[in-house]
């Protein structure tokens, strides 16, 4: 009897410490579950600053800055997957093949705009890849009666720095779709929000919150925001890089009124 009950004791015991693990365990995972929901709800941002208090800046030409690439931008370039709308494929030999073919127009404008960031920007360089896994930016057409003609979408790591962005052209049937400089102006909109521009608060700048005549261009300001917002990395005129990856100085940088 004492044998049969010292046995009892042991298997109770034994059982005891199981389920206090299994609840431990049970613990953690929810925890690490939890934190990894809330880091990634809370790590995107879209740039939704329509309606930034500029007042601060009355007279003056500003263009807020956002943010900065983190290791991703290490390598010197930044990768891109141009996706159809409602496409989940991770082929882009077939995604490909079909972008060319039936939204030729549409995508020519986009390689456009990246190719015009990619010849501005010093020490920076764009690559279209195959797999959206391998994309630090993917950009897709979707039809939509939206006033939104564009929309970025940056994620972040825990330490705030961007590490995949999301572009989404919004496109309209005829007669009211846009045309090809429409779209390449509305690209090169959303590549300056990937590159961690916010908005301009002057009209006739390519971040300004609505899109003007003339503000199709990439002007000299814009490009001097790319490179303050992502200035441990990129090249600044009259400046070296510690290659450190480092925050934004400034949230704002001031253009003269000929831009």
């Amino acid at each position: 009897m004492s044998v049969q009950s010292s046995n009892s004791n042991i298997y109770f015991h034994l059982g005891t410490v199981f389920i206090i693990l299994s609840i431990a365990a049970s613990f953690f995972l929810l925890t690490v579950i939890w934190e990894t929901f809330t880091e990634n709800a809370t790590n995107n941002s879209l740039f939704d600053d329509y309606y930034t208090n500029f007042q601060d800046f009355t007279g003056r030409h500003v263009i807020s800055i956002c943010c900065t690439w983190g290791e991703e931008l290490a390598d010197d370039e930044l990768t891109f997957m141009i996706r159809e709308d409602r496409d989940d494929s991770n082929n882009q030999d077939s995604v490909s093949t079909q972008n060319r073919d039936s939204s030729m127009r549409k995508n020519e404008a986009v390689y456009d705009a990246i190719e015009e960031w990619d010849l501005r920007i010093e020490g920076l360089t764009f690559r279209e890849v195959q797999s959206r896994y391998d994309a630090d930016i993917e950009i897709k057409f979707r039809k939509g009666e939206s006033e939104i003609a564009g929309l970025t979408r940056n994620f972040f790591d825990r330490y705030g720095l961007i590490t995949k962005s999301f572009v989404t052209i919004y496109d309209r049937e005829f007669p009211f779709g846009f045309n090809n400089d429409q779209i390449e102006q509305i690209a090169k909109h959303e590549i300056g929000h990937v590159l961690g521009l916010g908005h301009a608060n002057f009209d006739n700048s390519l971040m300004a919150t609505r899109p003007h005549p003339g503000s199709g261009t990439i002007s000299d300001c814009e490009i001097q925001a790319v490179y303050e917002a992502n200035h441990w990395k990129l090249k600044n005129q009259g400046s070296s890089t510690d290659n450190q990856i480092n925050h934004p100085n400034t949230q704002y940088l001031e253009c003269n009124s000929n831009v």
